[in-house]
Formats: C-alpha cells, sequence, structure tokens
C-alpha cells in the first residue's frame, strides 16, 4: 500500500462532539500534529476521529472532480448509460471511459487514495479505541462505525479495482484489492475477491451487533451522518446483492428500513439537498463554514448553481429511460422533456437548456454549492428488498415490496403482475428512475454483467465517444494506479 498518513480531520482546528446537548465544541491540535495518544485518550476525543472519517466523504480533493464520496458518486454514474452529459466539461472523461483506463490519472489515484484513507482512519479508530477512557457504550458505538466505515470503502474498492464477483462461479479467485486491517504503511498483495467479500461481511457483521441499540446522542436520536445499525444492515444488503446472496440481501434491507418512511411528493421536488428529507437515512451535511464551493455534488448536479459546468454542461436523463416514466408518476417531474420546457420551469436565460433536462438535483442557490447528499434512502432499501425477493424466485412478495414504493410515486401504479425475468426487468428500471444520479448505475451494470449500450438515446457521441461496451470486457475494472505500482513491490496490475 502507498504510503498513507493518518489524518484525523479535525476540520479547521474545532469539531463538533456529538454527545453534547449544548453543541460544545472540543478545541483541538493543528490537523497534522495530533498524536496518537492525544486522539485515543478518551471517548470524547475519539468521536472527533469518527466525525473526521464522515468529513473525508466531502472535502475537497485537489481538482474539482475529486471530492471524496461525492466524487465518486458522479463518476460512477458518468460511466453509466443514465446520466447523459451535454458538453465537454468535468467528468465528461469518465462518460469515455478514459479516466480508469490511465494508471497515471488523477482520478484513478484518487479513488484509490480516498478509499484506503478512509480505511487508514477507521484502522486507527479499531486498533486504539479500546484504551480510550469513557463510557463502554461510546467505545462501542464508535468501534462499531469504524468497522462500518471500513467494510463500506473496501467494497466500493473491490468493485472498481477488482474483477466482477461471479455468483456462479465461486470461489471467486480473481484478483481484488488488499483487505487492510491493521495502521500500516507497508504494501500488501491484493487479497481474492472472495477473500475481500469474506472480510466486508464479517466487518459488517461486527459493526451491526456493536452498534445495535445505541445512538449517539442524549437521546434517541442519532445524526444522519452518523453510521447506525440499520445503515450497516443496509450497505451489508449491497454486499449482499453484489454477491447474489439474493435472500440475504432481501432480508437485510428488510430489517434497514424498519420504522423508514417514503418521502411525499412534496419532497420528491424539494431538491434532493436536505437531509431533513424523511427518506434521507444515511447522509451528509455540509456546515457553510465548510463549504466545497465548486467541489460540491451540486456544483456539478444541480440545476441552478451559477458555475460554467451548470451553465454550459446541463445533466439530463437518458431519453429512453424517461420514456418509460408514466406521465402520472411524480418522478416525471423531475426532468424537462424539451429545451422549452426548461425555460419554461424557471432555467436562467444564461444558463444552456436541454432536452431531458434534469431538476432533481438543488443547491442551496446560485452562489451556494451546499447540499445535504443522499447516500442511503428508504426507496433504495425497497427495491434491493425487491430485487432480491424477485431473484431468489419470491415474485408475489417481489412485487408487493415493489408496490409499496411505484404506487407512493405513481398513483396510477397497479400491483404487478410480471413473474421472472419480466419482473425483475420492472423492478430494475424503477431502479434507474429512483436512483437516477446517485452514483449506482456503472456498480449495477458491472454486478450483473450487462453490456453498456447508449445508442439510440440522446447521447451525443462527439461528447461521450464510447457509445457501447460489451458486457465482461478488460475495462470493467479500473487499473491500479501508478503511484501504487510503484511503492508497493507485491501490488500486480490489471490488464486493459
Amino acid at each position: 500500500m502507498k504510503k498513507i498518513i493518518f489524518n484525523i480531520l479535525l476540520v479547521a482546528g474545532v469539531l463538533l462532539l456529538p454527545q453534547s446537548c449544548s453543541e460544545d465544541f472540543l478545541e483541538v491540535s493543528p490537523t497534522q500534529s495530533v498524536s496518537e495518544a492525544d486522539v485515543f485518550a478518551t471517548t470524547g476525543n475519539a468521536w472527533a476521529a469518527i466525525n473526521g472519517i464522515h468529513r473525508l466523504l466531502y472535502q475537497q480533493g485537489g481538482a474539482m472532480d475529486r471530492a471524496g464520496q461525492s466524487a465518486q458518486m458522479i463518476h460512477n454514474d458518468f460511466m453509466g448509460e443514465d446520466v447523459v452529459p451535454h458538453a465537454w466539461q468535468w467528468f465528461v472523461r469518465s462518460s469515455r471511459w478514459m479516466e480508469h483506463d490511465n494508471e497515471n490519472g488523477g482520478h484513478v489515484w484518487h479513488r484509490w487514495r480516498f478509499y484506503y484513507q478512509v480505511i487508514s482512519n477507521a484502522n486507527m479508530v479499531i486498533h486504539n479505541i479500546e484504551g480510550a477512557e469513557g463510557p463502554v457504550r461510546d467505545r462501542e458505538f464508535i468501534l462499531g462505525q469504524a468497522l462500518a466505515y471500513r467494510a463500506w470503502a473496501h467494497h466500493n474498492l473491490v468493485q472498481f479495482y477488482g474483477h466482477r464477483y461471479d455468483w456462479t462461479s465461486k470461489p471467486n479467485n480473481q484478483l481484488g484489492v488488499p483487505y487492510m486491517d491493521e495502521p500500516t504503511q507497508e504494501g500488501r498483495p491484493r487479497n481474492t475477491v472472495e477473500e475481500v467479500y469474506a472480510r466486508v461481511m464479517d466487518d459488517f457483521d461486527q459493526a451491526i451487533a456493536l452498534l445495535e441499540g445505541k445512538a449517539v446522542t442524549w437521546d434517541t436520536n442519532t445524526p444522519k451522518s452518523h453510521i447506525t445499525a440499520n445503515i450497516a444492515r443496509g450497505l451489508k444488503a449491497r454486499a449482499a446483492l453484489t454477491m447474489g446472496e439474493w435472500s440475504l440481501a432481501a432480508s437485510l434491507a428488510n430489517q434497514a428500513r424498519q420504522g423508514q418512511v417514503l418521502m411525499s411528493h412534496a419532497h420528491v421536488l424539494d431538491g434532493f439537498s436536505n437531509m431533513d428529507n424523511p427518506e434521507f437515512i444515511w447522509a451528509c451535511h455540509v456546515p457553510e463554514d465548510q463549504t466545497t464551493y465548486f467541489h460540491s455534488f451540486y456544483a456539478f448536479m444541480s440545476y441552478n448553481f451559477s458555475s460554467t459546468n451548470i451553465r454550459s454542461s446541463p445533466k439530463a436523463i437518458n431519453s429512453l429511460l424517461y420514456a418509460m416514466i408514466p406521465d402520472s408518476d411524480i418522478r416525471k417531474e423531475l426532468w424537462a422533456e424539451t429545451a422549452a420546457e426548461a425555460r419554461e420551469r424557471g432555467l436562467p436565460g444564461n444558463f444552456t437548456a436541454a432536452n431531458y433536462h434534469s431538476f432533481k438535483f438543488r443547491a442551496a442557490g446560485s452562489g451556494d454549492s451546499r447540499g445535504d447528499v443522499p447516500y442511503m434512502r428508504t426507496a433504495e432499501l425497497i427495491l434491493i428488498e425487491a430485487e432480491g425477493l424477485a431473484r431468489a424466485g419470491q415474485h408475489g412478495q417481489a412485487a408487493q415490496v415493489l408496490y409499496e414504493l411505484v404506487s407512493a410515486r405513481d398513483p396510477e401504479y397497479t400491483l404487478s403482475t410480471n413473474t421472472g425475468q419480466a419482473l425483475i426487468d420492472e423492478i430494475m428500471v424503477q431502479r434507474r428512475i429512483e436512483l437516477w444520479g446517485e452514483g449506482h448505475r456503472w456498480l449495477d451494470l458491472k454486478r450483473l454483467n450487462l453490456p453498456l449500450d447508449r445508442t439510440g438515446t440522446n447521447y451525443n457521441p462527439a461528447v461521450v465517444i464510447l457509445m457501447e461496451y460489451p458486457a465482461g470486457g478488460p475495462m470493467w475494472v479500473s487499473l491500479i494506479p501508478r503511484a501504487e505500482l510503484d511503492t508497493n513491490e507485491h501490488m500486480v496490475q490489471n490488464v486493459h
């Protein structure tokens, strides 16, 4: 592993402690000079380490297309076939599948470094929290979150840099990524895909056991930025879905969404940028004094922030996917079918208007790119449950679960009578519509061994270049960054 400096992100010298009802702040040493002894002396300080990991998920990372998890979500969708860029701008190289094909590319290195930085920080927590002075309950909650972060980050890494998990041919002995379970700077060889997934699932199990029944604050509430037992279940459900463990994925998703609700029609049209949305389960909140400016998710995916990217390259939905949305479905209003309609909906004159123009994501203002990025929503868990049930052959139950979601979006929707592949196809269309722009599509194509196909749509070949790519081709796995190969003698490169 290329040496990644452990960096407890104590933002701007102060960090909110979630245990205090009076919003006390912890005075800390400068970011680069915090010693392990100071950080893990007490559970109060260790909370700052967990908050620092969360801060990593949206911090600026050099170039504007390298802001933590927000950037990964955009790259993932630009590599799919549902988010259509209008012109050459940031992330278009990902649409062309050029970024992950360059071992010296900034994005290849940033993704690798970002997730391993999360892992490095999580490992420091895992290996030091036992000695922290404070309530046992706090130590367990902090440890549970760190384990969940470690599993989540490895799962993201192996999906991108590792070969696809083939549930029809176990064990998956193809190369994955190094599973880092120690706070070490020494390089390690790549574990197999099977080994990585086994460790991911084990970490999630431990996290769930530790997090069960606990809350961050003095009452029963937990900020949506912090990982709870149910969020860990939802993350494990994602991994189970990738492994083809259909019944397990469905069961975990069902458990994770207990007590959660679906958003109202008003919330559907409210910009997907406020973590007070009742459907947001896990989300990041960017405080005003920590804004990421032009690195923000909403600086690229919103319709109203006045950046060159938004003004010149609006994001549109795949026209064939748009045509699958009934007029009675509230989600159809998230896009304007024509450029003229986009103007009628108030798009400023200095903004380029496009057919199938997205109005899904709204930034805080034309000069304020902040917004609360949704990492997990109730709808996703319902879709995981429905897909898992359908692929496990429980078609009647799957249709009922799907009805719960779609009828909340479309009052004219009726219980599906589809079975088999037809039902699975229906669920996957609903997944594409519901989770558009939230970072899932390319990962879905890879896990299901599907081809990329942008033909016959509103994609402009002059902009994205790549219109088709076959399932199972070598480009479904990213190259390992050259910086890692140069510093880790055990590392083996992928082949394109």
